[in-house]
């Protein structure tokens, strides 16, 4: 050990010590200056040390790198789909006309309905061959005889001539 620490130890533990303003300490840094330097470097790189790791072992959240031309101007905008029935496959020996008859009913699924701020409902209806979205009451069905005869919040009604189909939602 240094000699000045030794010296330092033992002053402070003597009943003759002096005071700890006066003796010790004070007498300890006019004997070394540079450690006036030394201990509050050595304190500030443990704080720097210490919050490198917290925040490498916490990790930043990444934000997923978006191109510059996916940025829109105005993100308040909404993309509405086009009003019109998109077909996957069209059925064999099922026409054009015939497209929404009871065949093409077997597996009728309703995928949404919209209650509309101006106080009605639309629905958006697939089947195995076409999605019919943004369909409203007094609506025909695209390509057919079918029509929306009402909605409510859980089911669609269709009729065509004296036959009803109820989708349930």
């Amino acid at each position: 050990m240094n000699m000045d620490i030794k010296d330092l130890i033992a002053k402070l533990k003597s009943k003759n010590g002096g005071s700890r303003t006066s003796g010790g300490v004070a007498a300890f840094f006019e004997k070394n200056p540079k450690m006036k330097i030394i201990i509050p470097a050595i304190f500030f790189a443990i704080s720097i040390l210490v919050a490198i790791v917290i925040i490498v072992k916490t990790g930043n959240p990444k934000v997923p790198d978006v191109p510059v031309d996916a940025v829109a101007e105005n993100t308040n905008q909404v993309e509405v789909l086009p009003e019109e029935v998109r077909e996957s496959e069209k059925l064999e020996g099922i026409n054009d006309n015939e497209m929404f008859n009871e065949a093409v009913l077997a597996h009728p699924k309703v995928t949404a309905i919209i209650y509309n701020g101006e106080g009605y409902y639309t629905a958006t209806v697939e089947t195995d061959n076409a999605h019919y979205p943004n369909l409203q009451v007094g609506q025909y069905v695209a390509g057919s005889d079918w029509l929306v005869e009402n909605i409510t919040e859980d089911q669609v009604i269709f009729s065509c001539n004296d036959q009803k189909i109820t989708v349930k939602y």
